[in-house]
């Protein structure tokens, strides 16, 4: 177990893949998703239709970025570190990022995030440890593509 986040690209929305199947029902959630609108009654072939549309929609298969943030045990340091290094201020790392090694279903909002990419860096400057520094380099990454795109950082 641990913790994988992402940022989406903006292909679909850009207007930059084939034609979407069904232009009528593309929606997209709050983490940037596209999605059929409807209200669960959309048939199961326009669901299979609309997978194999996404899949190969763009070269990114949808996400701009991926990172696996570590393992279980590799957030639980982080988030150590970061609370034995509490005369800095880490409040979007503690309790958005490392707050738990699995979790998901949540995400940093694109307006969050410029924040989030300032606290990453103040951590950076703090050691040399590889594992905070490994840590720390794919969340800039991250942050750097959600402040390109708009979009946020999903776990």
């Amino acid at each position: 177990m641990g913790l994988n986040a992402w940022v989406r690209c903006n292909c679909i929305k850009d207007g930059n893949t084939p034609p979407h199947p069904f232009p009528e029902l593309l929606a997209f959630d709050q983490t940037g998703e596209p999605i059929l609108k409807g209200d669960g009654d959309i048939d199961l072939k326009l669901w299979l239709k609309y997978d194999k549309w996404y899949r190969d929609s763009c070269p990114h298969s949808g996400s701009l970025v991926q990172k696996r943030l570590g393992n279980i045990a590799a957030i639980a340091y982080v988030r150590e570190f970061l609370e034995n290094n509490s005369s800095h201020s880490f409040p979007l790392l503690l309790e958005r990022v490392v707050y738990s090694g699995t979790h998901c279903g949540d995400w940093v909002a694109a307006s969050n995030v410029p924040q989030l990419l300032a606290e990453t860096r103040r951590l950076q400057s703090l050691t040399d440890d590889p594992v905070i520094l490994q840590f720390t380099n794919d969340v800039v990454e991250l942050a750097e593509a959600s402040i390109a795109t708009g979009n946020p950082i999903v776990f």
